[in-house]
């Protein structure tokens, strides 16, 4: 969070100033925990970005948030002192959560589908979407993944999409 003055870490005793941001590190609301679950779960491929502009981050990471409750942030920070990647989302910035089983997107793997949970932003577009990676083994679609899939949008919902509120996961208005 942002601190409101210069204080004192009530844990280590260390002086902290006003500017300095301190990690919580654990999700705050519903959606941060759906965010979390879905970063530590193993193969997934995120896809940031809106179309010509995008970032992809594969397998499980550490999630961290943190900021005040109306401007969070998930921060992911890949690699070592050589060379790193850091990106930021604006959870709080997030206005939707679909869960959406679809045909695969590229006509070279026909038949296909691919399951994933999209972000969807102020604008009702998508912002960032979480792919299920490595589906399929072979012609088959592996259903340890369909089920683990079916299982997390029951946790979150059970509904194709949500409406979010202040990090709640809602209905949408029909």
């Amino acid at each position: 969070m942002f601190l409101s003055s210069d204080d004192t870490d009530a844990v280590t005793g260390e002086e902290r100033s006003m500017s300095e941001i301190t990690a919580t590190g654990e999700p705050a609301t519903e959606l941060e925990r759906l965010i979390a679950e879905l970063s530590e779960s193993g193969l997934l491929v995120f896809v940031f970005g809106t179309g010509w502009v995008t970032a992809h981050l594969t397998g499980a990471t550490r999630p961290l948030f943190r900021g005040p409750v109306d401007r969070r942030w998930w921060h992911v920070e890949l690699g070592d002192d050589a060379a790193s990647w850091i990106m930021d989302v604006r959870v709080d910035e997030i206005t939707g959560v679909r869960f959406v089983r679809e045909p695969y997107p590229f006509p070279s793997f026909p038949g296909r589908e691919s399951l994933t949970v999209q972000f969807l932003g102020p604008g009702g577009d998508t912002v960032l979407n979480c792919y299920v990676h490595e589906l399929y083994d072979g012609q088959r679609m592996r259903p340890e993944k369909l089920a683990a899939w079916r299982a997390l949008r029951e946790r979150y919902g059970n509904r194709d999409e949500s409406k979010v509120d202040r990090g709640t996961l809602l209905a949408s208005a029909a």
